[in-house]
């Protein structure tokens, strides 16, 4: 056999051996079926609903053990006056219990007198992989058990700071998909549904599993939700602040309260709305960057309006969606006071709802003073 023979036998060698492990690991990987996973998971998932003193919320969970533990987010439970679980086979449970919560987080385990319930699978977040395909499943704006499918987009630190990993993913969600389960290709758990960044396109979080797994290993006792709210409203100081600077404040011009979160220079700043408003998908928020001797960056907002067309009996309401950004400055900030300027629309700019869209731009510098709530 001459030279070249032999080259062209081990490259026809190589290229088989290639293609046999390349099959070998997509046959060991199992299929990715939607239909499958669904039928598996979607009897532990459940509707979580309640009152608190703004109006209704609507959240999701999902089942961890047959006698009733549910995993869920400490933001759908937190503030609630009253709430009661659905699950997926129509079974209501018209209260329950808190076992444990991480603040920091934003997870926490309630528990109902059930018996015998489907149980979801807990996998490994430290297991996942960028680009694995991945399942949701919940009750955006209470339509339960919506299924919708995406990637793991990325694992990341919290964007807001909050000192722990993320699971960045592009499966829709909206609220209401709160507390939900992110699911991998085995039916497994591996993450819970959390929050999204509005305005960005499929920007949507989970907190990895492996957190709930440790709180659920925690000792706990039984509180109900009035005893929830007493101990978060007690809860000492976050031990890794450098000092004890607020994060809640009240505008002296709007009276609105906003939720201040720092990260070295940057600094992120919510508005608080009502649960309507958060239903609606509305957002009002700050992204600040320290320059020299002042936070500079946008307010960006988002809401609805409704408006009419028609006359009399022919008249039919509509809703829009409204979008904004406007550059925004804090120049003094001290424990107790913060003052800054945003650049606002002159006085007499009209807004139509139809379009979307308001009759000037912005041109004025406007100031405004917040102090702690």
């Amino acid at each position: 056999m001459n030279c070249f023979a032999r080259l062209l036998l081990a490259s026809v060698l190589l290229t088989a051996t290639t293609q046999a492990h390349a099959r070998a690991q997509a046959e060991s990987q199992p299929s990715f079926d939607s239909t499958q996973i669904t039928r598996k998971v979607s009897p532990g998932v459940v509707l979580i609903k309640g009152t608190t003193s703004s109006g209704e919320v609507l959240g999701t969970g999902f089942i961890i053990s047959a006698d009733g533990k549910i995993a869920t987010n400490l933001h759908v439970v937190e503030s609630l006056k009253n709430g009661g679980v659905q699950l997926a086979s129509g079974e209501k449970f018209d209260s329950f219990l808190v076992l444990a919560f991480d603040a920091r987080k934003d997870i926490a385990i309630i528990k109902i007198p059930g018996f015998d319930l489907p149980v979801v699978a807990l996998g490994n977040s430290n297991n996942v992989q960028v680009g694995e395909p991945v399942l949701a499943v919940g009750s955006p704006l209470g339509l339960q058990g919506t299924v919708t499918t995406g990637v793991v987009s990325s694992m990341r630190d919290d964007p807001t700071g909050g000192g722990f990993k993320v699971l960045q993913t592009d499966a829709s969600v909206n609220p209401g998909n709160s507390g939900g389960p992110l699911v991998n290709r085995q039916a497994e758990v591996i993450g819970i549904v959390t929050f999204k960044i509005r305005g960005g396109e499929n920007l949507n979080f989970a907190i990895p599993i492996n957190y709930l797994r440790g709180l659920a290993d925690s000792p706990s006792t039984a509180m109900s939700l009035d005893e929830l709210r007493l101990k978060l409203s007690s809860g000492g100081p976050d031990v890794f602040k450098s000092d004890l600077f607020p994060t809640r404040w009240k505008s002296l011009q709007t009276g609105t309260t906003k939720v201040l979160r720092r990260d070295g220079d940057r600094m992120y700043v919510e508005t608080v709305l009502s649960e309507a408003q958060k239903n609606a998908g509305c957002f009002f928020l700050y992204d600040l960057q320290k320059k020299g001797d002042i936070f500079s960056g946008t307010f960006r907002s988002s809401c609805v309006c409704e408006y009419t067309r028609g006359l009399g009996l022919n008249a039919r309401n509509f809703t829009n969606r409204w979008s904004d950004e406007t550059a925004i400055e804090i120049t003094s900030i001290t424990s107790t006071r913060i003052e800054g300027r945003g650049f606002a629309r002159p006085k007499g700019t009209k807004f139509d709802c139809k379009k979307a869209e308001f009759s000037k731009p912005p041109s004025e510098w406007e100031n405004f003073t917040w102090i702690p709530e």
